[in-house]
């Protein structure tokens, strides 16, 4: 037991190093930035736009976009009269986002019944997601002026302008979600899961990559040979690599299962969002996935670095890991595998690394059945790799060299 120990905390230690723990931490942060950048991009959008006006027209309806502009937005500048260039310096120095110029005869133009020009000078300060969102809301503070326009200019109310209101009413396979649109659906799911695929890949081949270039590395430095001499068993040399992978493992499962949670936490509480949201529950059971797909790919790795000559071999021998990774991340992100035809689906549902990226989707269907049976698939294989790499050390493989047409294969594959 006292081999066991001291090979476990060499395993560990080794799979401590920055150069392998580094990748692992990189893709929580990613997600807590991206969740909380998110979050403050919703803030500023429910926000009151900063504004300034140059009111050059004396009219009715003049006064009434004033008011309008007034009452749904901060006003930093106001003024009956300047040049804009010059108010927009202002503006722009107080922290506005836009300059409103109401002209002289505006008023005027509505009366003969043309189109009212109003002047909007912007600044965007940032060409990105939070700079375009805050000159964005302009028009939509221009907009409800021209709807208060309209009314008071028709004489009619808000229902008779928009005399068709849907209440929608969306079947999600057995949920029924009321109140909740096609089109908002289909954004909320977006903006949540799309990427949950494509971080799941990365955590694969992260960890993959991990075992396997440790194993490169001792192959290389001829340290394992060294210690397959020694006095100990192999299945403990074995066990102390797998738990050392897996402890890593699992603690990369709870920061991505938690960076997941916070992902999704960071977006609004709408109709579509709420009946996108998963439960703590639901995120354990993907906890629980996650993991059982981690051992199976550290097993697998463990398995094929055993034939890696070096660290650049171990590299190319990854690439059957990437294949399986990269397919049920692309199926999973543009297509439902319960929708797909049961040949394709069957194919998709072999390779164990599609059941971590199918659990979020499944779980808010309320579909615990794929899930479930996923999670003991998973179990099955990674029980299935476990075995495969203690019986390819126990055998005189590692020492003669003599490893069959599936070596000679991987021997080619690393040239």
């Amino acid at each position: 037991m006292n081999h066991f120990w001291r090979l476990l905390w060499k395993e560990t230690r080794e799979l401590l190093r920055p150069r392998y723990l580094l990748p692992i931490l990189m893709i929580p942060i990613i997600f807590v930035a991206m969740g909380q950048g998110i979050g403050g991009i919703e803030d500023g959008a429910d926000g009151e736009p900063a504004i300034g006006i140059i009111h050059e027209d004396d009219g009715q309806y003049g006064d009434l976009v004033n008011a309008s502009l007034s009452q749904n937005a901060s006003v930093v500048y106001y003024a009956e009269s300047g040049d804009p260039s010059t108010a927009m310096e202002t503006v722009s120095d107080a922290g506005g986002d836009a300059l409103i110029v109401i002209p002289d005869g505006f008023t005027e133009r509505i009366r003969q019944g043309t189109v009212g020009d109003v002047g909007v000078h912007s600044v965007v300060r940032s060409l990105s997601l939070s700079g375009i969102t805050s000159s964005a809301e302009i028009d939509q503070q221009i907009g409800r002026a021209g709807t208060a326009l309209t009314l008071n200019v028709t004489g009619t109310t808000p229902a008779m302008l928009n005399p068709i209101q849907p209440e929608h009413t969306t079947y999600l396979e057995d949920k029924t979600l009321n109140g909740t649109s096609p089109a908002s659906l289909s954004g909320s799911f977006a903006t949540q899961f799309i990427l949950i695929p494509v971080v799941i890949m990365f955590v694969i081949l992260f960890s993959g990559q991990m075992v396997i270039n440790s194993m490169g590395g001792e192959k290389e430095n001829k340290t394992l040979e060294t210690l397959l001499t020694m006095p100990v068993k192999r299945s403990t040399i074995v066990a102390a690599k797998l738990i050392g992978s897996a402890s890593i493992g699992l603690l990369g499962a709870a920061l991505y299962t938690v960076s997941f949670y916070y992902y999704q936490s960071s977006f609004s509480d709408g109709a579509a969002s709420t009946a996108l949201s998963l439960g703590i529950t639901d995120y354990a059971i993907i906890g629980v996935s996650l993991f059982l797909s981690l051992v199976g790919v550290l097993a697998l790795a463990l398995l094929l670095g055993v034939f890696a000559g070096d660290r650049q071999g171990a590299q190319m021998l990854l690439f059957p890991i990437s294949i399986l990774a990269i397919v049920p991340m692309l199926a999973t992100m543009f297509t439902d595998v319960a929708q797909l035809s049961l040949p394709i689906r069957a194919i998709l549902l072999a390779i164990p690394f599609t059941h971590p990226t199918i659990a979020p989707k499944r779980l808010l269907l309320n579909d615990t059945t794929m899930v479930f049976g996923g999670i003991v698939y998973e179990a099955i294989f990674a029980a299935a790799m476990i075995y495969l790499a203690i019986r390819v050390f126990n055998s005189d493989r590692l020492i003669t060299g003599s490893s069959g047409r599936v070596g000679q294969w991987l021997s080619r594959l690393q040239q």
